[in-house]
């Protein structure tokens, strides 16, 4: 179709936008936004007729130069993070990164909260339009809700991926490297003897983080010859009810025989676990040891759980990184970040062999 037809086309349907322009000339909304900024990484030809098409068709701020109001050294970026309506530190430690991070680099940040209803319902929270540059989820959404995100044109990054190998990334990926450091702590038990060690967690098929977790526990247990006993490795329990003491304490009661160590799948899951073995007169670790993942009591007095240390902040700065590559390179091929965390021997984990004195 001519380029006049076009724009009469765009003219008829109303306000032109990034995304129309995207739609229309079949580039990605970054791409239009990146020439419009007189972007050198998009190809000279590409961004000739972006501008071209841009100016012709009266877009705001782009003159006969082919350039726009602003360039990309004073460009100012707009960030909305989303996340659910928890009160955990842990989100709001990757948050302040996110934001410190953003601060450094001219990029405007806003929180909107997504409840599960709105979620359900694929509402989109107030302000989100494409004057978003990007939208950081820091906790999982559902397939469509993210479907949705993406299909404006917005770039989205997340602290996780979809397990199910047979789906394309929708977008780029910084996330926790949780294979190894489950594996050492598996080996670290094993170490001390013990091979009747259970593992407790929620959503380790759906998620890659946590089905990382639990194939670092199951190939440290397979290196070791050690086959894991059925009634005391639960990978998926339901987390809608998970995180009440009454699930634990059925979860203990449900033991037909006491493990000698759990490999839980994060912090909250261990300390809930050993409350529900207190209260049963089940100590902690001279009669089960116990591991976490994330390092939530790091600030604490006295730290009490074997551990992995997420630097949360650190997550959140990754985030903000791979937004600034991205914009260098919006053509690039989605990537997943891996960020190695270490694994925090305490008391929780540590007790004598049966054999010793």
């Amino acid at each position: 179709m001519p380029l006049d037809m076009e724009i009469g086309l765009i003219f008829n349907m109303g306000k032109v936008t990034i995304q129309s322009m995207a739609r229309e000339l079949g580039f990605s909304r970054n791409t239009v936004s990146m020439a419009l900024k007189g972007n050198e990484t998009v190809a000279p030809q590409t961004r000739e007729m972006i501008l071209r098409y841009a100016e012709r068709a009266g877009y705001p701020g782009v003159y006969s130069t082919g350039r726009d109001m602003e360039s990309d050294e004073n460009a100012t970026y707009h960030i909305m993070i989303l996340r659910k309506p928890d009160m955990a530190v842990y989100w709001d430690k990757i948050i302040s990164g996110i934001s410190e991070e953003a601060c450094r680099n001219q990029c405007q940040t806003q929180v909107a909260v997504v409840t599960n209803e709105a979620e359900e319902r694929l509402q989109l929270p107030l302000g989100l339009d494409e004057s978003i540059h990007a939208v950081f989820c820091v906790k999982m959404l559902n397939r469509d809700y993210i479907k949705k995100i993406k299909a404006m044109g917005i770039q989205i990054y997340m602290l996780d991926n979809y397990k199910d190998e047979g789906e394309e990334l929708l977008g780029d990926v910084v996330k926790m490297e949780s294979f190894h450091p489950v594996m050492q702590l598996t080996r670290h038990l094993l170490g001390q003897g013990m091979k009747r060690i259970g593992f407790l967690n929620e959503t380790s098929s759906l998620y890659e983080s946590m089905n990382d977790r639990y194939s670092g526990y199951l190939y440290a247990m397979g290196t070791a010859g050690i086959r894991p006993d059925a009634d005391i490795v639960m990978p998926d329990v339901d987390s809608s009810t998970f995180y009440y003491p009454e699930t634990f304490e059925k979860i203990v009661e449900e033991y037909e025989t006491l493990p000698e160590a759990v490999v839980c799948g994060n912090d909250s899951i261990a300390k809930y676990l050993t409350q529900a073995f207190r209260k049963k007169g089940i100590r902690v670790p001279e009669d089960v040891a116990v591991t976490g993942f994330d390092n939530d009591e790091e600030d604490m007095l006295s730290p009490f759980f074997t551990t992995v240390n997420v630097d949360a902040k650190w997550l959140g700065k990754r985030m903000v990184q791979c937004f600034l590559w991205r914009i260098r390179h919006p053509d690039a091929p989605y990537e997943k970040v891996a960020v190695s965390g270490q694994i925090v021997i305490r008391k929780s984990s540590c007790r004598q062999r049966k054999n010793e004195k």
